[in-house]
């Protein structure tokens, strides 16, 4: 599996958290989660077509645009894949997308439906060798489509960045003293204009900060000792990041990263083996 990462400056800082790049050639068909994250995803495929797999049966899309979440949505594929994934900033996303993060909660959209013109941004993709002219375009895409938002007020961008510097941990009644809203007002503006309350928008950073950090004790072959990484991410105890694995990512800490890291997966914590079983 290839991936490349790209932080675009200029204009689209603080918009877009990222561009990712990824290609797989050949493996067996799987189904991938997308947990809930700090930011709106737009997957632009160049290969097979993203299947969203949903109760009432599977879409195929060659352009998903997935606003924030908390809890999974399963993407399968047939073993083959590449594209790339952009991260928006709940923040910028009426600048790029014309609408607030407010409207998108919790919805998974072919990206036509939001993002004019990005069948023919899907087409150039496909064209274009090489991931730094891939980025370029994809820049190009998002420059001419950004424009001044007046709407996101000062307050909501002070608690979200307050929220991320403080991994997640800053109380609402805190949050609202700070800004000098009430917590009411403060909650209805946040589902507003970044599409989670404080709260659930604290767990999601929160989360995220734990995911990330499993997937990097791994990726540098350390133990992903969950009592440490709980502690480390402002969980009381090692049951309550296993009970918030479960409701946004729908497994355990372990079956999430036996599912990730495939059947090599294998540590030993208590004196026990742990792997695909968790």
């Amino acid at each position: 599996m290839e991936m490349v990462s790209h932080v675009p400056g200029g204009v689209l800082r603080g918009r877009v958290a990222e561009l990712c790049g990824y290609r797989q050639e050949a493996g067996a068909p799987r189904t991938h989660r997308g947990v809930p994250s700090p930011w709106l995803t737009v997957v632009v495929s160049f290969e097979e077509p993203v299947r969203v797999v949903e109760e009432t049966g599977v879409r195929e899309l060659g352009v998903v645009l997935g606003g924030l979440h908390t809890e999974p949505v399963l993407l399968a594929h047939g073993g083959r894949q590449a594209g790339v994934q952009i991260g928006l900033s709940p923040l910028g996303a009426r600048s790029l997308l014309g609408v607030p993060a407010g409207e998108l909660t919790g919805s998974v959209l072919a990206g036509e439906e939001v993002l004019a013109g990005v069948g023919e941004l899907r087409e150039r993709l496909v064209e274009t060798g090489g991931w730094r002219a891939r980025f370029r375009l994809v820049e190009e895409f998002l420059l001419r489509r950004a424009r001044p938002d007046p709407g996101v007020a000062d307050e909501v961008v002070h608690g979200w960045r307050l929220l991320h510097r403080t991994g997640g941990a800053a109380r609402v009644e805190e949050l609202a003293e700070e800004l000098g809203w009430s917590a009411r007002y403060l909650r209805r503006r946040f589902r507003e204009q970044v599409g989670l309350s404080p709260k659930a928008a604290g767990r999601v950073i929160r989360f995220d900060r734990a995911r990330t950090e499993l997937r990097g004790r791994l990726g540098t072959g350390r133990e992903p000792c969950l009592a440490e990484v709980a502690h480390g991410c402002g969980y009381a105890d090692q049951a309550h990041l296993t009970r918030e694995f479960r409701a946004m990512a729908g497994l355990s800490p372990l079956r999430y990263l036996a599912e990730e890291f495939g059947p090599e997966f294998r540590f030993v914590q208590d004196g026990e083996e742990h792997g695909e079983g968790g």
